[in-house]
């Protein structure tokens, strides 16, 4: 009996191990212009596949992308951008993702357009470069936020996604900015045996930085982002990239998991055959 248990715990182990150190491929870039990172988006976009329409309907594969320039005025600066704006079932609102304030982060803001009367890039005109024009997105009273998914076409239902990108301004300082990879039970993903809490490139003032990861299938069910660790301003954002949220409650099990499960059957047949 306990041979019996050792096998089931072993089972298990390799199962969990599996299914938090999935094959992972990580996007890393800085520049001082689009043209520096251009190359670095395009890679991760392709590994993701074509870009979806943002409709209240599921997709088999390919990825999704929130630039903010969908934004009206009504939800941009100066007035508060909703977190389950990006989780409509109406066609442009339909991307299965919400933003839900974390730590001292009370709400979040988009910048207002050139044509809005209000000063565009939060009143910095110098101070961040978009990388697609012209709305950015940044977190306010706080400097991290949770990105989740959810299926598009039922708003309601957690979901999970291949992989997430975005595109940061003005990552002055490395360890400055960082991103964390949770799965559907609540814990941290591993990216190559390690833990999935990744640093954002560093560049120059005002200038551009990209941070991805792809799992090779869908993982991901939460991103915490903290856009200004050690110090008080938030690093602010462009667009976010990110593959086709699945509703798909558990992930199918990898090669390992499937071998681990062989494992664990004939141990437990041999066993059963010596006693």
């Amino acid at each position: 009996m306990r041979t019996f248990r050792l096998s089931l715990f072993c089972l298990f182990a390799i199962a969990s191990i599996a299914e938090h150190s999935r094959a992972a491929i990580i996007f890393s870039a800085s520049a001082p212009n689009p043209a520096g990172i251009q190359s670095t988006v395009d890679a991760f976009r392709a590994e993701l596949g074509n870009l979806n329409g943002n409709l209240p309907r599921n997709f088999t594969g390919g990825r999704r992308q929130i630039d903010w320039d969908g934004v009206p005025n009504a939800f941009a600066d100066p007035n508060p951008f909703p977190g389950n704006f990006f989780n409509g079932n109406v066609p442009g609102r339909a991307r299965g993702m919400e933003f839900v304030p974390t730590g001292t982060t009370t709400s979040f803001s988009v910048s207002a357009s050139a044509a809005s009367g209000t000063p565009p890039r939060f009143n910095t005109p110098g101070g961040f470069t978009a990388f697609s024009e012209e709305r950015l997105f940044t977190p306010l009273g706080g400097t991290t936020f949770d990105v989740v998914f959810f299926d598009p076409a039922n708003q309601t239902t957690p979901a999970l996604s291949r992989g997430f990108g975005s595109v940061f301004t003005d990552v002055e300082t490395a360890g400055f900015a960082s991103m964390s990879f949770y799965g559907a039970d609540g814990n941290l993903l591993e990216i190559n045996g390690s833990p999935a809490t990744l640093f954002v490139a560093a560049g120059v003032n005002a200038g551009l930085s990209f941070l991805g990861v792809t799992f090779d299938i869908p993982t991901i069910a939460r991103i915490s982002i903290n856009a200004g660790i050690g110090g008080s301003d938030s690093i602010v954002m462009d667009d976010f990239i990110f593959g086709e949220p699945t509703s798909a409650a558990v992930p199918e099990p990898s090669s390992l998991a499937v071998f681990a499960l062989g494992i664990g059957l004939y141990g437990v047949v041999v066993n059963r055959r010596r006693r």
